[in-house]
């Protein structure tokens, strides 16, 4: 019984050594990986790219970086790309024109000998048009021509409406320019149209001061009985370069003196109300948006789109609003 138990163990410990040889060889599983990388720039050396030359790379000379195959055409150019990879590898992730969008690694340009990709062919056209625009100040040529960057503070809260708070922030994340975040009563999640949980980026007492702050419709009447709420809305809306409002989000405003005197608009079954609880105001049935300068009403859910592109022509120009809605794919006239 010894023996045989003996020779058992032997056997198990033979076994053993075996998984452990195969499990403590990873070199074949990174090699496909690596064969599995998208190969980036068509092939092209990027050393040889970026010094202005498009230039087929050999594929025995090749080099993985971030995910992406690169070719090169000598191994001075492969070592050069390893010595500085920042210097010469593709400097997006996502498309510039269209933030957001996944750039496609074999559709690119060069800008200052930096290598950029883009979504589609028409991005492209776009960034070689104007590429300070897309780039920003620190590597435009002339940084008066690039458009500042502004954050966007999206007011949520339980019962908001999910499209008021999701367009106008799918517009600005695609426009590119904008940091936008959600904000809260509390950094609990909140729940839009009774099956959409959100989990916001701040709370009403540790959001940053924004730029710009939307205000959605919904249970409204959740935010304007929360004196904390109010109380955020009416000191951010007092530093802010613009206020926005969807649908009865308008009644907040309403109630947080910011319509007194202006023209707005609302959904269409909340006019009547908007009219009784703002007599100071001006308000119109028979408008998408309403923008009075700084502050900028929209009609209800969909018409936040509208209001959105609008302010972002506005901000960084018709091209750019014209961009972003060709992205989302939304029918759109100023």
């Amino acid at each position: 019984m010894k023996r045989a138990s003996i020779r058992s163990i032997t056997n198990l410990l033979a076994i053993a050594s075996v998984a452990l040889v195969v499990f403590a060889v990873p070199p074949r599983a990174s090699r496909a990986a690596t064969e599995e990388a998208p190969l980036a720039l068509g092939g092209n050396d990027p050393v040889r790219l970026a010094g202005g030359q498009t230039i087929v790379g050999s594929e025995e000379l090749e080099l993985t970086h971030a995910g992406l195959r690169y070719r090169f055409t000598t191994a001075a150019t492969r070592d050069q790309f390893a010595a500085d990879p920042a210097r010469y590898a593709i400097q997006n992730e996502s498309c510039p024109v269209v933030p957001g969008a996944p750039a496609d690694p074999s559709i690119f340009a060069v800008h200052e000998g930096r290598i950029y990709t883009f979504a589609t062919d028409e991005c492209r056209q776009n960034f070689v048009a104007e590429p300070a625009r897309y780039v920003g100040a620190k590597e435009s040529p002339n940084p008066e021509s690039a458009a500042t960057r502004r954050t966007v503070a999206i007011l949520v809260y339980d019962g908001v409406e999910l499209l008021d708070f999701a367009g106008p922030g799918e517009v600005f994340a695609a426009a590119g320019r904008f940091d936008v975040f959600t904000v809260a009563p509390t950094m609990a999640p909140v729940t839009s149209q009774g099956f959409v949980e959100v989990q916001p980026r701040y709370s009403v007492a540790s959001a940053p001061r924004p730029d710009i702050l939307i205000v959605p419709g919904g249970a409204a009447g959740n935010v304007i009985s929360n004196a904390a709420v109010m109380s955020w809305i009416k000191s951010t809306a007092g530093r802010a370069e613009q206020v926005l409002s969807v649908c009865n989000g308008a009644m907040v405003l309403a109630h947080a003196g910011l319509l007194d005197g202006l023209e707005a608009t609302t959904h269409h079954g909340s006019i009547a109300a908007l009219r009784q609880h703002a007599p100071r105001t001006t308000v119109h049935d028979d408008r998408r948006f309403v923008d009075n300068g700084k502050v900028v009403t929209a009609a209800g859910v969909s018409a936040g789109i509208d209001m959105s592109l609008h302010v972002v022509s506005k901000l960084l120009g018709a091209d750019a609003a014209s961009t972003t809605a060709r992205y989302m794919e939304y029918a759109w006239a100023e």
